[in-house]
């Protein structure tokens, strides 16, 4: 996947204030915080739980909106509204969207911080 369609990386850098190093600080804290919220909402999903999948996947929203990655916005937004109606079977096709979603952001981001700050 392509890291421009995962992930918005110029408005990225402008959250973090044109900070190189800031934004790889968050980088780094969203490659280790987000597995585990996606492993909430995907356990909240499990139990039927829609205030737990709401409350997990809005904590993933919120990080989400920092990294610029429109798609995976797009999942966890649904996902939380989903959770909230308590439509939980729609919601499953969701939770994997949003899993698929958030292994391309990943490797946008592993690709980003590999190779450096792009011109």
């Amino acid at each position: 996947m392509d890291n421009m369609v995962a992930l918005d990386f110029t408005e990225a850098l402008n959250r973090a204030d044109g900070d190189w190093d800031f934004f790889l600080t968050l980088a780094r804290l969203f490659l280790q915080e987000s597995p585990k919220e996606a492993a909430a909402a995907r356990a909240a999903l499990g139990r039927q739980d829609g205030a737990g999948l709401v409350a997990a996947a809005h904590k993933l929203k919120g990080s989400v909106v920092e990294m610029c990655a429109p798609q995976l916005y797009e999942s966890t937004r649904r996902l939380e509204e989903l959770g909230r109606q308590g439509e939980f079977a729609e919601a499953l096709s969701v939770c994997a969207d949003l899993e698929t979603r958030l292994a391309e952001v990943h490797a946008a981001l592993r690709k980003l911080i590999k190779g450096g700050c792009p011109s």
